[in-house]
C-alpha cells in the first residue's frame, strides 16, 4: 500500500517534468481515500498554485493547515496566494508562521522576503526582509537557486548593489544558471550606464538557452523601448521649440531650432545604430514585419517629425499661429505613432507576451510626464506675463495634454488586453477612465485658450 510520501514523490516527479495536470490528478486520487491528509493537501495546494488556480490552492492550503498545523509548505502557499491577491497583512501572517515553524527552512525565509518586497514597505519591514534574506543565504551559501531568489528580492527592495553581489556569488557557483544570467541582464538594463552589457548578456543567455522566455521578453522590451523613444524625441523637440518661442525672437530661433533639430536627428540615428549593433541578426526586421501597426507607426512618426520641424521653421516668420498649429500636428502624429508602437509591443509573438513590461512602462511614463510636465508648466505659468509670447502657454498645455491622453490610453489598452489577475478591476478601470476624461477636458480647454489667444486675440 502506498504511503502519502510515495504519492507525493510521484506527484513531484510529474511536477518536475512540467506535467502539472498529471501531478494534480495523482494527488486528488490519493485524497479521495484520505481527504484529511495534511501532506497531500499541502502538496495539492502547491500544484494548484503553479497552475494559477489560486482559489483552489488557498482552499487546500487552509485545509492542510487545519489538518496538520505543522505543514510549513501549506503556510507558504497560502502566503503566496494572499500576496498575489493583494492581501498583504494576511500574507505576512502566513509567511511569519512558516518561519516560526521552520526557522532553518530556506524557502520560508525567501517567501517572507518575497512577500515583503512585493508590497508597501516600511523601514521595519525592509529590515525584516534583509534579515530573512541573510539567513536564507547563510543556510545555503552555495545554492545558486537560493542566491538568485535572494538577488531578485534585493532588486525589488530596492538594493541594486546587494542584488548584483548575490548574482555574482551565484554565477561563481553556477556560471550557466539561466535565472542568474537573466537577472544580471535585468540589473544591467536598469542601469543606464550598462545597458549595452545587458544586451550582450541576453544574447549569450539565449545562445545557450534559446527558449528562455524571460530573456526573450527582456530583449523585446529593450527593442520596443528604444523605438518608443523616437516618438518621445519628437515630443521633446516640439515642446522645447514652443518654450523657446515664449522668450526668444525670430532671430535667435533661426539659430537655436536647427540645433534642436540636429540633436533629435542624432538621437534617432543613435537609436537605430545601437539597435542594429545590439540585437541578433534580422531580429528587428522580423519583429516589425510581423506587426503592420509598428511599420505604420514608424511611417506616421517620420511625417510627424517633418511637421514639427516645419512648425519650427514657420515660427521664425510672422505666421506664429501656423507655426504652433504645425507643432500640434507633429505632436499629435508622434502620439499616434507612440500608440501604434505600444500596441505592437503588446501583441503576442508566438507564445510570448510582453504585457507586464509594457504596463510598467506605461504607468511610469504617465507618472514621469505628469510630474515633470506640470512642474515645468507651472513655472512657465507664473512667468508667463514677463514672456515675449504669452500666447505660447496654452499651446504648451495642449501639447502636454495630448501626451498625457496618449499615455493614459495606453494604460487602457493594457487593461483591456488581459488576461491578468486584477484585485479590483472595476475600481482600477473607473479611476483610469476618470483620469482620461479629465485629461481630455483639460486638453480641450487648452485648445480653446490657444485658439482664443493665438488666432483671435488682439
Amino acid at each position: 500500500m502506498r504511503t502519502a510520501w510515495d504519492v507525493v514523490a510521484r506527484a513531484r516527479a510529474a511536477r518536475d517534468l512540467d506535467r502539472l495536470p498529471e501531478a494534480r490528478r495523482v494527488l486528488e486520487e490519493a485524497l479521495a481515500a484520505a481527504p484529511e491528509d495534511g501532506l497531500l493537501l499541502a502538496e495539492l495546494a502547491d500544484v494548484e498554485y503553479r497552475l494559477d488556480d489560486h482559489a483552489a490552492a488557498l482552499r487546500h492550503a487552509r485545509a492542510a493547515i487545519a489538518a496538520d498545523p505543522n505543514q510549513v509548505d501549506a503556510y507558504l502557499t497560502a502566503a503566496l496566494v494572499r500576496h498575489i491577491e493583494d492581501e498583504q497583512d494576511e500574507a505576512l501572517r502566513y509567511a511569519r508562521a512558516a518561519v516560526a515553524l521552520g526557522p532553518y527552512n530556506v524557502s520560508a525565509r525567501l517567501t517572507l522576503a518575497q512577500v515583503i518586497v512585493g508590497g508597501p514597505k516600511t523601514d521595519e519591514l525592509r529590515a525584516e526582509a534583509r534579515t530573512a534574506l541573510e539567513s536564507a543565504c547563510s543556510y545555503a551559501p552555495q545554492d545558486a537557486g537560493v542566491l538568485a531568489h535572494a538577488a531578485e528580492s534585493y532588486r525589488r527592495l530596492p538594493d541594486s548593489a546587494e542584488a548584483r553581489r548575490h548574482v555574482e556569488r551565484g554565477l561563481a557557483e553556477n556560471p550557466l544558471h539561466v535565472g542568474l544570467l537573466e537577472l544580471r541582464a535585468r540589473l544591467e538594463f536598469e542601469d543606464f550606464s550598462t545597458r549595452d552589457k545587458a544586451v550582450a548578456t541576453l544574447r549569450g543567455l539565449l545562445g545557450a538557452s534559446p527558449a528562455h522566455a524571460p530573456a526573450r521578453r527582456l530583449l523585446a522590451e529593450i527593442m520596443w523601448r528604444a523605438l518608443l523613444r523616437l516618438a518621445v524625441w519628437v515630443w521633446f523637440f516640439a515642446g522645447a521649440v514652443a518654450v523657446l518661442s515664449m522668450w526668444l525672437g525670430p532671430g535667435v530661433l533661426r539659430v537655436v531650432t536647427p540645433v534642436l533639430f540636429f540633436v533629435v536627428l542624432a538621437a534617432w540615428f543613435r537609436v537605430f545604430r545601437r539597435l542594429r549593433g545590439q540585437l541578433p541578426p534580422h531580429y528587428l526586421r522580423k519583429r516589425l514585419l510581423r506587426r503592420p501597426e509598428a511599420l505604420l507607426g514608424l511611417c506616421v512618426l517620420f511625417f510627424a517629425s517633418l511637421m514639427a520641424d516645419l512648425g519650427a521653421v514657420v515660427l521664425r516668420t510672422s505666421l506664429i499661429g501656423a507655426g504652433y498649429a504645425l507643432l500640434i500636428v507633429g505632436v499629435f502624429g508622434a502620439s499616434l505613432a507612440h500608440l501604434l508602437l505600444f500596441a505592437a509591443w503588446l501583441r503576442r509573438f508566438g507564445d510570448e507576451t510582453d504585457r507586464d513590461a509594457a504596463e510598467s512602462y506605461a504607468l511610469l511614463s504617465v507618472i514621469a510626464v505628469v510630474v515633470f510636465g506640470f512642474v515645468v508648466l507651472g513655472v512657465l505659468g507664473v512667468l508667463r506675463s514677463w514672456s515675449r509670447a504669452p500666447e505660447a502657454f496654452p499651446m504648451l498645455a495642449a501639447l502636454l495634454g495630448i501626451v498625457v491622453v496618449t499615455l493614459l490610453l495606453e494604460l487602457v489598452i493594457v487593461f483591456a488586453a488581459g488576461p491578468r489577475y486584477w484585485r479590483r478591476p472595476v475600481v482600477y478601470c473607473t479611476v483610469l477612465l476618470t483620469l482620461l476624461a479629465l485629461a481630455v477636458l483639460g486638453t480641450r480647454w487648452s485648445f480653446l485658450r490657444m485658439a482664443a489667444e493665438t488666432f483671435t486675440g488682439p
